[in-house]
């Protein structure tokens, strides 16, 4: 198993992920208290209380109402961006857990076939095995292409 690396990351990855819930329930409730708001006329468009002879207060109900959307389109904006600001960092995480992970597993074959003591075989579509082509030699011959002289 390998060692997870990276707490401080990890927190506040975490602490995104909880600001993100915490701005949610605070945009919800806010548009519940700016609606309240502004039916009971707390808030108001003055222009729009006198709309109906004065019976009903159009303004504080269109002041909340207006209000409210507001407070809650920004604070599903936070949400989104808080809660992929965490995931991103909890992918970038993984990643490198997972890269590191599979660099110690493939160090973990490449030492057990070096100590094995059976040489490698390929398989044959005949249903022979064969072995390899012989290794590569240790220093590659280059040829340079000869142009013919200009004229």
């Amino acid at each position: 198993m390998v060692k997870k690396k990276y707490r401080a990351l990890r927190a506040i990855a975490f602490v995104l992920q909880v600001l993100a819930w915490v701005f949610l329930v605070l945009a919800i409730l806010g548009t519940v208290g700016a609606i309240v708001a502004g039916l009971l006329n707390v808030v108001s468009i003055p222009a729009l209380d006198n709309l109906n002879g004065g019976a009903f207060a159009v303004g504080g109900a269109v002041a909340g109402i207006a209000t409210a959307l507001g407070i809650l389109i920004f604070g599903i904006i936070e949400f989104v961006l808080l809660l992929a600001a965490s995931e991103y960092v909890y992918v970038q995480l993984d990643i490198e857990q997972n890269t590191r992970q599979g660099n110690e597993y493939l160090r973990q074959l490449v030492l057990s076939e070096q100590q094995s003591a059976s040489p490698v075989a390929a398989y044959a579509p005949s249903g022979q095995t064969t072995p390899l082509p012989p290794e590569y030699p240790a220093q590659p011959t280059i040829t340079v292409p000869t142009n013919p002289a200009p004229k």
